[in-house]
């Protein structure tokens, strides 16, 4: 079982086995930096932020189903999302504590991302996924499809958009009245990043929230942040996290 679906203790003694990152990262747990910055822009408490970064892990049907798409993925040469990464459980936090109605993401790939936020909108009981994906075959199994990683169960609020965003996008805004999250995952490239940043901005409510992933590639994320001058903006284990405020 992955380091990071072990208890706190457990996942601080491996954390500390990886010298590459450990001193920053042990802080960050010891201190609960990661759950009190997502308890401060979501409004929760930040002992749920925790309980909730924990939940998918004691979800039964839900591990038994990833674990087998681990056997999977492990038959590849390429190198895909960890199914069991704590920045895949942040962005997972995130939507268990806002519970949003609306949520847009970009790119899907394998679809871990997307099946752990549909989880979290199954656990709300409320909420629909649309996601964009071009359709890249590259760092897929051979033989499937985009998303094969959602499982069928999880489906019923999954809205997918095959094609380039640069088009769905713009076509897609005019029906949704409002964003509660926006969620990067394609292109990251600086031109890219922003021209994502600069369409779904302006759609997120006031007190909606946009996820950048791998926003450690470039400075598009924060060059973003500055400009719009958002007080909450942060970096969690790579994904960049931050709120609208009006």
């Amino acid at each position: 079982m992955k380091w990071l679906f072990l208890d706190p203790k457990q996942r601080l003694q491996r954390i500390v086995a990886n010298p590459s990152y450990a001193v920053k990262s042990v802080l960050r747990e010891i201190t609960w930096a990661d759950e009190r910055f997502l308890a401060q822009i979501t409004g929760e408490r930040v002992s749920r932020i925790r309980q909730f970064i924990d939940e998918p892990a004691h979800t039964p049907e839900f591990l038994r189903h990833v674990s087998e798409c681990e056997k999977t993925l492990r038959t590849t040469r390429f190198e895909s999302a960890d199914l069991y990464a704590k920045k895949v459980l942040i962005q997972y936090a995130i939507v268990r504590a806002l519970r949003p109605e609306i949520i847009v993401e970009t790119g899907v790939a394998n679809g871990v991302s997307s099946a752990h936020v549909l989880l979290a909108l199954h656990k709300n009981r409320q909420g629909t996924l649309h996601s964009i994906e071009i359709g890249d075959s590259t760092y897929l199994p051979a033989g499937r499809e985009p998303g094969w990683v959602v499982p069928d169960w999880l489906r019923g609020r999954w809205k997918f958009h095959l094609g380039d965003v640069r088009q769905i996008l713009p076509q897609l805004a005019p029906e949704l009245p409002s964003l509660d999250l926006f969620t990067h995952d394609s292109l990251h490239t600086y031109e890219h990043m922003k021209f994502e940043f600069e369409q779904a901005f302006p759609l997120l409510r006031p007190g909606g929230i946009l996820v950048a992933d791998d926003a450690l590639w470039n400075e598009a994320f924060w060059d973003f942040a500055r400009a719009k001058k958002v007080p909450y903006a942060q970096i969690l284990h790579g994904v960049g996290v931050l709120r609208k405020e009006k």
